[in-house]
C-alpha cells in the first residue's frame, strides 16, 4: 500500500510518504454511517521547504463522510464535497491535518473508489492555513493526499 501527501504551500512544495493509511465505518445512533479515513506519514520527507526541513515531522490528517448505507461490492466510484472542516453539529472536525498543531481542512473534495479486499483509493484535496504561519498571514496551503486505504473488519461489511 502506497501514497503521498503533499502540502502545497507558499514557499514550496512538501511531499511525504504515507506510511499506515486505514479507514473505519460505525453506525450511528441515527443509522447514518460514518465513515473516516486516517493517515500517518514518515517523517523523513520526499520534498521539503527551508522553514520545516529541520523538524522531521510527519503530518497526519483524517477525514469524515457520512453514508446512508455501505455495501462494499455496490460502493464503486463515489465523490463528496465538505466544504468546513469543523462539523458544528458534532463539534468536532472531520477533516484535519495534524502538522505543528491540529487543523481544520476546508474545501474538501474527495474520490473514493473501493477495489476489493478492503482497499479502498482515496483522492483527496482541501485547504488550510499554513502550517508555519497560524495567523493566516500567508496564503493557504493546500493539501493533496492520495493512497490505498485499509478498511479495518471489511468482511463485516460486504
Amino acid at each position: 500500500m502506497m501514497g503521498t501527501m503533499i502540502l502545497k504551500r507558499f514557499n514550496g512544495i512538501e511531499k511525504f510518504k504515507l506510511l499506515e493509511s486505514r479507514a473505519y465505518v460505525v453506525r450511528r445512533a441515527d443509522e447514518a454511517i460514518m465513515m473516516w479515513f486516517e493517515t500517518e506519514t514518515d517523517s523523513q520527507a520526499i520534498m521539503s521547504v527551508d522553514d520545516t526541513a529541520n523538524f522531521a515531522r510527519n503530518p497526519n490528517a483524517e477525514i469524515t463522510v457520512y453514508l446512508d448505507k455501505l455495501i462494499l461490492k455496490e460502493f464503486g466510484i463515489r465523490t463528496f464535497e465538505l466544504s468546513q472542516g469543523y462539523n458544528e453539529e458534532n463539534r468536532d472536525l472531520d477533516a484535519r491535518l495534524y502538522y505543528f498543531e491540529h487543523q481544520d481542512v476546508n474545501e474538501n473534495l474527495i474520490k473514493l473508489e473501493y477495489r476489493g479486499n478492503g482497499v479502498f483509493f482515496l483522492q483527496w484535496s482541501g485547504t488550510t492555513i499554513d502550517i508555519s504561519y497560524y495567523d493566516d498571514s500567508k496564503p493557504k496551503t493546500i493539501l493533496e493526499i492520495e493512497g490505498d486505504f485499509l478498511l479495518e473488519d471489511y468482511t463485516s461489511w460486504e
